[in-house]
């Protein structure tokens, strides 16, 4: 009777044991966000607005974007009615960031080195106010600045970062250097149109390094001729 019940509480033992470990490398291996809690990568839906209502591109403004950062890389992406979609896709560590357009059958993109993107820094260059306020956004706690343009004073817009993300170095290469966290109320500059973003929602979890690579499907052309597309489109 000893020998049984000792058999039975060992293979008891083993049964938990190997459950324990089978769940255990089962939840390790799927991109559980309930587990992961990283906070370098991660995904941020933002509420997208455009400044300028009456800017000739202000009609395919989007209202939403999806950002996802991983460590020194991220990509965020707008879409219009599912028409006109734009993607950029920044490498910290290769200091490019990648343009993407996609609008009807069109696909195309472009990709900017260091020198343009410090150039076009320099071309919406900021300065920035320190302020001692906070406020809370998508459950962050954030601090608040005054952000001015260099080339125009009087123009000046709140911006709002979080130190409890922490994506490694991605503003390096924009006009927003030195922000040391996540923005998470913010402008951006592009092709002359001014959209402002508001984070309103954050999901830590483990984001696929593929989503950070460029399509095969999309045609790599020059800046200069995505401009071009961009400004016809006017």
């Amino acid at each position: 009777m000893k020998t049984f019940w000792f058999n039975y509480k060992y293979s008891y033992s083993i049964v938990f044991f190997v459950f324990t470990l089978t769940l255990t490398l089962l939840f390790q291996s799927c991109d559980s966000p309930i587990l992961h809690n990283k906070k370098s990568e991660g995904i941020i839906e933002y509420k997208v607005e455009a400044v300028d209502k009456n800017h000739p591109l202000a009609a395919l403004a989007p209202d939403k974007a999806v950002l996802k950062f991983k460590d020194n890389k991220y990509r965020i992406e707008m879409s219009t009615m599912g028409v006109f979609k734009i993607i950029f896709i920044l490498d910290g560590s290769k200091k490019t960031l990648t343009e993407m357009i996609k609008f009807m059958d069109i696909k195309n993109a472009c990709i900017e080195t260091q020198q343009d993107l410090i150039k076009e820094a320099n071309l919406y260059a900021l300065k920035f106010k320190n302020t001692n306020e906070k406020k809370d956004i998508a459950g962050y706690k954030c601090t608040k600045l005054m952000a001015y343009y260099v080339s125009n004073p009087q123009d000046s817009f709140e911006v709002f970062y979080t130190k409890q993300l922490e994506p490694a170095n991605i503003y390096d290469l924009s006009a927003y250097k030195g922000i040391d966290g996540m923005l998470m109320k913010y402008r951006l500059r592009k092709w002359g149109l001014e959209l402002q973003f508001e984070a309103q929602n954050v999901s830590l979890q483990q984001v696929p390094d593929e989503e950070f690579e460029l399509p095969s499907y999309y045609k790599v052309i020059t800046k200069e001729e995505m401009e071009k597309f961009i400004k016809d489109l006017q």
